[in-house]
């Protein structure tokens, strides 16, 4: 098996076990208010940077969609592909959005588009799981299938957002407290640390940033980049 499928299988069983153990007992409390903060504070804020970035009837891949409580207003404005390694995600993506978003199950280092295919991409809460390494990889993925000037846009949690210092808290509080050796969500390795820090990423990989955004919005959750496909020479 090659290192590369080796990788791809560990990461869909290890999703797979977060999206099949998300009703247990011990994460309920974490899921609820999770669901609560992704319906009423976080889908507002992409649906106005999805205006803000793309057109109307944009060709958008969802890049990582999971459960896709965030994308109930978005698959009405735009033309929406919903990408996740989890057929579990997948499931109740589709369960909740039904036909008006197709769903790709895949990895986002191997989109199974063409080249220059997307308007858009963009996720919610995942860059922060993989390596610098990783992720340069995933956005020369990105790169591939956007269409000339297209576009990314990215929440990435950053290392002085609120939710992370909350986490901490709750990990602490479960693990080293009560004993629970719960394991809420897979490793978040990768946190932004800075505006230059996002910056630097982008533009490794021929992306030129166009807007970055930390506040209110999201209640100080996530750094949102937006960021245009250059004129990378591969």
């Amino acid at each position: 098996m090659s290192e590369n499928i080796f990788k791809h299988n560990q990461a869909e069983q290890e999703w797979n076990y977060y999206w099949a153990n998300k009703n247990k007992k011990g994460n309920m409390l974490y899921d609820t208010i999770a669901v609560f903060y992704r319906k009423h504070i976080i889908k507002s804020t992409l649906n106005r940077f999805i205006k803000k970035t793309f057109a109307p009837g944009a060709i958008l891949l969802h890049a990582g969609c999971g459960g896709g409580q965030v994308d109930t207003d978005a698959i009405h404005y735009a033309r929406v592909t919903a990408l996740d390694i989890s057929q579990l995600a997948l499931d109740r993506y589709q369960a909740l959005n039904g036909s008006y978003a197709q769903t790709l199950k895949g990895s986002i280092f191997e989109i199974s588009l063409p080249d220059n295919s997307v308007d858009g991409v963009y996720n919610l809460g995942v860059m922060e799981h993989f390596t610098e390494e990783e992720i340069s990889a995933i956005l020369r993925e990105f790169y591939r299938v956007l269409k000339p000037r297209g576009r990314v846009l990215l929440f990435w949690p950053p290392e002085f957002g609120l939710s992370v210092s909350f986490m901490k808290i709750v990990n602490f509080i479960l693990n080293n407290i009560l004993k629970k050796n719960i394991k809420l969500h897979p490793d978040e390795v990768t946190r932004i640390q800075s505006k230059k820090h996002g910056q630097k990423m982008l533009e490794k990989d021929g992306f030129v940033m166009v807007d970055y955004y930390f506040g209110i919005k999201d209640a100080f959750t996530h750094v949102v980049l937006t960021a245009e496909k250059g004129a990378l020479d591969r």
